[in-house]
């Protein structure tokens, strides 16, 4: 019958802590020594959703997105607000009837 290996316990457990670090060293500081978080609304809804586009487009949006340093759905984000700008019609809703087809409802 094969024994099983023993855990090693003991490097699991961190450095021994004196007891009165423990007991007199406060859990919180008093002095406030991290700004406050700002007051930030709430975070956009976001869909997820699949496209193709041209092999060059999308080495350009990887190659964008590591020299600019910005997440690939940010700069296309950024793309489409400057794109539907200057488009008025995609300001218009939809007829009820085809948001049902589209599965925007």
């Amino acid at each position: 019958m094969a024994t099983k290996p023993k855990l090693n316990l003991n490097a699991l457990i961190a450095a021994p802590v004196n007891p009165d670090e423990l007991l007199l060293t406060p859990a919180f500081s008093s002095s406030p020594t991290t700004p406050e978080p700002e007051a930030v609304g709430p975070t956009p809804q976001k869909i997820r959703f699949t496209n193709t586009l041209p092999t060059e487009l999308f080495q350009q949006l990887h190659q964008l997105s590591f020299w600019s340093r910005e997440d690939m759905s940010a700069i296309l984000e950024a793309a489409l607000i400057d794109y539907f700008a200057l488009r008025p019609d995609s300001q218009k809703e939809l007829p009820h009837k085809e948001k049902v087809k589209r599965k925007l409802l």
